[in-house]
């Protein structure tokens, strides 16, 4: 009985942190049918514990009914004009898997490039640039031990369907352990 609770003390104790939950960030339902939600510094987007925070007040949640569209994508999107940097935040660490990016119909220009920018957990960035996009994309990243990730484009562009593993805080797994090695000592010290 000893030998079996130590060996799971001590299995808690080094597991990995693993992905607890995926999840999408879709836009759906918050701008109302045919129009949008301006998306600002002071009032961000929030969805399922993510927050994508925009440098200035020209961003916006678009309904996919509304006067910009997103070619090639369907549904509500997130949309944001040349020059504002959007920061997508939330409980770190995270990995970003994917996402469909590129312009919409407000673009200037026939195509777009979107440079993405994440910071690592532990120090140091990941960095990506989609050029020549003219319609929505789908990029494939799996970023993983994120604390942010930083969008920007040479034009008028729009993100979405942004899929995301949460991974658990090594430090609550770590916690666990060492509450388990404490029980498992005192017993063994009783016998």
């Amino acid at each position: 009985m000893i030998r079996l609770f130590w060996s799971l003390s001590i299995l808690l104790v080094a597991l990995p942190a693993t992905p607890v939950s995926a999840l999408t960030i879709t836009f759906e339902n918050f701008a109302p049918a045919g129009g949008l939600i301006n998306v600002n510094p002071s009032a961000p987007y929030a969805e399922a514990g993510f927050a994508l925070t925009p440098s200035t007040v020209s961003s916006a949640v678009f309904d996919s009914a509304a006067l910009i569209d997103f070619p090639g994508d369907a549904t509500d999107f997130f949309g944001f004009a040349e020059g504002n940097l959007i920061t997508l935040s939330g409980s770190a660490p995270f990995t970003l898997n994917s996402l469909l990016v590129g312009p919409t119909t407000g673009s200037s220009t026939p195509t777009v490039s979107t440079t993405l920018l994440g910071t690592l957990s532990g120090g140091g960035t990941l960095t990506a640039t989609f050029a020549g996009l003219s319609t929505a994309t789908s990029e494939t990243l799996n970023w993983a031990n994120l604390t942010s990730v930083r969008f920007s484009a040479t034009d008028d562009s729009a993100l979405d369907n942004i899929v995301i593993d949460q991974v658990p805080e090594p430090a609550s797994l770590a916690l666990l352990g060492a509450a388990a090695l404490a029980v498992g000592a005192r017993r063994y010290r009783h016998q």
